[in-house]
């Protein structure tokens, strides 16, 4: 619960004004809000072990519903941290991504685009912390689910998230 009000405490103090810029790969992506309208938080401190190779998979409870109000747009912020077990193939990894789902079920994954590139963990230590910040393109009004999702590549034989908090604001641009 302290991991969970602590992770609470620090987002509250981007209620100012809020810009990302991300690069990765000579492919930039960049959002420039002027304040974060609404800011969710949920956490788990159960271990979740992901059961599917090669397919995302949700992870419980890392999923926030967001409405963007009629007449506006807004962007998504979202960040995710969590206690991390990867194990299996050296050459293998575990990866993560956040996606914002809209109210016809299109799953967009947020920005910087990785797809299964992105190494949340890689085999070898034991548990340790881990991290991930993405953000949208500008939303449409309407509501929308944001959440995280794992993967084992191809040669993990355990992937775990433990301790986890999901945070999310909508920014207006």
């Amino acid at each position: 619960m302290s991991r969970l009000i602590k992770a609470a405490s620090a987002a509250a103090a981007l209620s100012g004004a809020l810009a990302l810029t991300v690069t990765a790969a000579a492919v930039s992506s960049s959002q420039t809000g002027t304040q974060t309208s609404v800011q969710s938080y949920t956490g788990e401190s159960s271990p979740w072990t992901a059961q599917t190779v090669g397919a995302w998979g949700n992870v419980p409870t890392a999923s926030v519903n967001v409405t963007v109000p009629s007449g506006t747009t807004r962007f998504v912020d979202a960040r995710f941290t969590a206690e991390s077990v990867c194990a299996g193939d050296a050459s293998a990894w575990c990866s993560v991504r956040i996606v914002v789902i809209n109210s016809a079920g299109t799953t967009t994954e947020l920005q910087p685009v990785t797809s299964t590139d992105y190494r949340f963990d890689s085999p070898g230590g034991a548990e340790e912390a881990h991290a991930l910040e993405r953000f949208s393109a500008p939303l449409g009004p309407g509501t929308y689910t944001v959440r995280v999702q794992a993967l084992r590549i191809t040669g993990i034989t355990q992937f775990t998230l433990d301790d986890y908090a999901f945070v999310v604001g909508l920014v207006e641009p």
